[in-house]
């Protein structure tokens, strides 16, 4: 059996044969299974070091893959991939399919269409999954104007290929790449990186982001423009997630006042069918801003020069330029509909046996939770007022249950009252991120979560690990692993004591919303004096301790995967919501568990779980236990937050939505358990 650098080579030497390449394009789809090790990590100590270390380590890396041999270990540990199985050989494109390179090449430029059909250093960051899925695509396209959007995705469905919408790829159930599908359709990913231009509206207490735009860039933005917070963080925002992937996924995050990606206003395109069955491109316009609703609701996507499209390229290119200085308003039909999820406050403190989000739900517009069965064009967003004032606590218990009465009586006791954040975490995540964690946390720490500098490091990574060299995708990871103990710990000397003496934690940080600061602190210390020394205190009083919680927290899933590496184990990562009255952790039979990582956003009681397993276990059947339980024994729902992609089934309701939304299957066939098949054949 050839190795994968030999496959790769004989891909490079037959590359002058498109049915060559298509057949590598199966098999690379078609693999069973893939390394585990497949969430994000980063590497470096300051950006000025950057280009050193990146150098360093693939050296070291080139020169060991080229002496020896991939670890017979490291080859035993894996997971199911989540990609369908295939025994077939893709037929011959179409004439059609040979045109369409000519076609995007005249729509966006040479430049900014990428032959998908190998991996390289050029395409792995389109074609490979953060943690899950792993295919090639026959074209990638980067458009950088919206009716370019149009055209490719007109010209793609007429051509019998279907379209995948990406945006940073950093989503980790395998929805965001492309893999084959059933009835051989061809995939042209559609990359909106290029599409980030942040538009404010309604003197900055709402903006309209276009598909593009990143979570960091847009907090960094209302800040420095207005003064004001942006709707959501994540753990992953420091790799810049787009704000359309959140709305297609309900991405939720930290932030407890202002509760997960959710907005029904928005811009995007569906492919629609007519009474012959042909594809209709059709646009639905909710935006509700003046003098961007000449065309609302739905209508069948044109780009004439007086339309909807042409007239918003025209007016982001005077909001790139500087040429527009009037700030334009919501309309007065749909610029009254939400642009965030105002009721969610109210929900998390309903503490009954109902979860408080979930990646099913139907409710709102048909852009929320689509994942990819509408491409977002753009959406607007609530910026929200930041806190007079905040505390920042940890507090320490000695059980999950002092743990979970201190959520119901401190944090949740009324809606006004809400904690900006609420953050939990049990000890083997703190054991795992403090032996695994250091390089990454300390670089957030220092630049911060939202820093271009560590997006840019984390770019260095995808491209070494695209090298074509044994163990390329593991050689940073071992780096990190080694050098961790070298850095000194992330969180200050009294929080790292606490965390080595009890084993759970929950960082909370409390604003001061017309007097909420004060009567919140007044329950935790009447909570605190109540229970004792089941319950440890310490406030955060310097800028540099939210920092190091901040770094700490933010680098769980990165850490978990190094330290698999290093350790030479298998992992699992499943995330899930439990009903508002719940916490408890599932049932979990295996006695081969090393790790069990539970951290969460414990103020919607949405879970976090990486499971770390000895080599030889079978760790899909244990994901299936685990996925097994969350739902019919602890009364929860998965997936909660990162989308069902190829991982999950979703529920008959939510399969029903999304075909509506794309009856022909064209727009990211196979996820949720669909067919992926024209139209949904089975």
């Amino acid at each position: 059996m050839l190795s994968t650098s030999s496959k790769r080579r004989l891909a490079l030497l037959t590359s002058h044969t498109r049915n060559r390449l298509q057949n590598r394009y199966v098999s690379a789809a078609a693999k069973k299974e893939e390394v585990v090790f497949a969430k994000k990590s980063d590497s470096s100590f300051r950006y000025k070091h950057s280009v050193p270390i990146a150098l360093a380590s693939l050296s070291v890396g080139f020169l060991a893959g080229r002496e020896s041999r991939k670890d017979p270990s490291q080859e035993e540990l894996v997971i199911p991939n989540g990609l369908p199985r295939t025994c077939c050989e893709t037929p011959e494109l179409t004439e059609k399919q040979k045109d369409l390179f000519k076609t995007l090449k005249r729509i966006v430029g040479r430049a900014n269409v990428l032959d998908g059909t190998v991996e390289d250093t050029k395409t792995s960051q389109f074609l490979k999954g953060a943690r899950l899925g792993r295919g090639t695509a026959l074209y990638i396209v980067r458009p950088k104007k919206l009716r370019e959007l149009i055209e490719i995705v007109r010209e793609t469905v007429e051509a019998d290929c279907v379209v995948l919408v990406q945006g940073q790829n950093t989503g980790l159930t395998g929805g965001s790449v492309p893999r084959r599908q059933d009835d051989n359709r061809p995939t042209v990913v559609v990359s909106m990186k290029d599409l980030d231009t942040i538009i404010p509206i309604d003197d900055g207490k709402r903006v309209v982001c276009l598909g593009g735009v990143g979570l960091a860039s847009l907090q960094n933005y209302t800040k420095s423009s207005f003064g004001r917070e942006s709707h959501s963080t994540l753990g992953s925002t420091f790799l810049n997630p787009t704000t359309a992937a959140g709305v297609s996924l309900g991405s939720g995050g930290t932030q407890c006042r202002k509760g997960p990606a959710y907005t029904d206003r928005a811009l995007y395109l569906k492919v629609d069918k007519d009474k012959f069955g042909r594809p209709v491109v059709k646009i639905v316009n909710t935006l509700g801003v003046n003098g961007l609703d000449k065309e609302e609701g739905e209508f069948e996507a044109h780009i004439r020069h007086d339309g909807l499209i042409r007239l918003m390229d025209a007016y982001v290119e005077k909001v790139k330029g500087g040429f527009e200085n009037t700030m334009k308003k919501s309309n007065d039909t749909f610029g009254k509909a939400a642009a965030s999820d105002v009721e969610y406050k109210k929900r998390l403190c309903n503490h009954n046996k109902q979860v408080s989000r979930f990646n099913a739900d139907t409710s709102g517009c048909e852009c929320n939770r689509s994942e990819g069965k509408v491409m977002v064009l753009a959406s607007v967003h609530d910026t929200f007022e930041p806190p007079k004032t905040s505390k920042t606590f940890w507090v320490s218990f000695d059980s999950l249950d002092t743990a979970l009465k201190f959520r119901k009586e401190v944090c949740l006791d009324n809606p006004d009252d809400v904690p900006v954040s609420v953050e939990y975490m049990d000890r083997d995540s703190y054991d795992v991120i403090d032996r695994a964690g250091r390089v990454l946390g300390n670089m957030i720490k220092l630049v911060g979560p939202s820093s271009a500098i560590i997006r840019d490091l984390w770019n260095v990574k995808l491209w070494i690990e695209a090298l074509d060299f044994a163990g390329a995708p593991l050689w940073i990871d071992k780096l990190l692993y080694f050098v961790n103990p070298m850095l000194p710990s992330l969180l200050p000397s009294p929080i790292s004591t606490l965390g080595k003496q009890k084993d759970h934690h929950v960082a909370m940080t409390v604003g001061d919303f017309e007097g909420s600061l004060d009567r919140v602190t007044n329950r935790l210390a009447a909570f605190s004096k109540k229970h004792g020394d089941k319950v440890t205190l310490y406030e955060c009083k310097k800028e540099s301790d939210l920092a190091s919680i901040t770094a700490f927290r933010f680098v769980a899933a990165p850490a978990f995967r190094t330290w698999c590496v290093g350790e030479g184990v298998q992992g699992i990562s499943v995330d899930y919501a439990l009903p508002r009255n719940g916490g408890h952790a599932p049932l979990l039979s295996s006695a081969s568990v090393l790790k069990r990582m539970r951290y969460s956003h414990f103020g919607c009681n949405v879970v976090h779980e990486d499971v770390a397993f000895s080599p030889g276990v079978d760790v899909h059947s244990a994901k299936m236990e685990l996925k097994q339980s969350v739902e019919h024994k602890c009364g929860g729902k998965l997936p909660a937050e990162h989308g069902h992609g190829t991982e999950y089934v979703a529920p008959a309701e939510t399969q029903r939505r999304w075909k509506k939304m794309d009856p022909l299957n064209v727009m990211n066939p196979g996820i949720g358990g669909l067919s992926s098949r024209h139209a949904y054949k089975e």
